[in-house]
């Protein structure tokens, strides 16, 4: 097992360009959410045929940067508390048996491998890039062709969110946004995964199932974390990315944990 974050830099449209398309998708997903959980929509999935079709969640692979391993939580909560106000992440994780201090998740080992080649050379820390992967899973389920299309929704939506959430800390740090433009971003991002998991819920039985359950704590987690940084008041810059690259690595972490278990 492994896992890190990093900062990709990458060619993007204007900032203004690229905040209002994100802005005008994610208000697409919650109106589409929120007409997923009326009572007639969640009424229709459950009177609705059965049918059985098998879906396969992708691998889910990170590539991270350490920036400190530990022998202790508390000494690895000590390290990250000098990182936070300089835009990482400072997330602690217990991995392989060290305490690890994460600045970021990536999808590209180049990319994660970059920035910690820079944080050894200009910071003098002992940074590294590595690897989290759970394999790709197929299931086979057996349920109205809507509660199967949430369930493979779900998964979708927490794998794009915790991408945005990236994207929101690096044009914070670039300077494209203003930091209640991220959390109205946030807040909007909240809502899409309250959305989700009330629609995961309204299926009966979701509770005593494993995949159904997991994508919902998965969800709330999710939900209750970009609520936290969208009501945040007094926290700017730097500060303010590092709080969201923790959501980040906390979500694809809770995500990669799920999927790992799925048999």
């Amino acid at each position: 097992m492994n896992m890190a974050r990093v900062r990709v830099r990458r060619e993007r449209p204007s900032a203004l360009a690229w905040s209002v398309a994100l802005c005008v998708t994610m208000l697409v997903v919650y109106v589409l959410t929120l007409n997923a959980s009326k009572p007639d929509v969640v009424e229709s999935m459950a009177a609705a045929p059965r049918v059985t079709r098998e879906i396969e969640f992708d691998a889910l692979t990170g590539w991270c940067v350490s920036m400190a391993s530990c022998a202790s939580d508390q000494e690895a909560r000590l390290a990250a508390s000098a990182y936070g106000s300089r835009g990482a992440g400072a997330y602690v994780a217990n991995l392989d048996g060290a305490w690890r201090v994460l600045g970021a998740v990536y999808e590209s080992e180049k990319d994660a491998q970059r920035i910690a080649r820079r944080l050894s050379s200009e910071e003098g820390l002992d940074a590294e890039a590595i690897r989290l992967e759970a394999p790709s899973v197929k299931l086979r389920i057996t349920a109205p062709q809507a509660q199967i299309d949430a369930i493979a929704a779900a998964d979708a939506l927490l794998r794009e969110q915790t991408r945005q959430l990236g994207q929101v800390a690096l044009q914070l740090d670039r300077g494209e946004i203003r930091s209640d433009g991220a959390r109205t971003l946030c807040g909007l991002a909240a809502q899409d995964a309250a959305g989700a998991s009330r629609t995961l819920s309204a299926i009966p039985g979701a509770a005593d199932n494993a995949l159904c359950a997991g994508l919902i704590g998965r969800l709330d987690a999710l939900s209750e974390m970009q609520s936290a940084l969208a009501a945040g008041t007094g926290e700017k810059g730097a500060v303010f990315s590092g709080m969201i690259r923790c959501a980040q690595i906390e979500n694809f972490l809770g995500q990669w944990e799920m999927q790992g278990g799925l048999k």
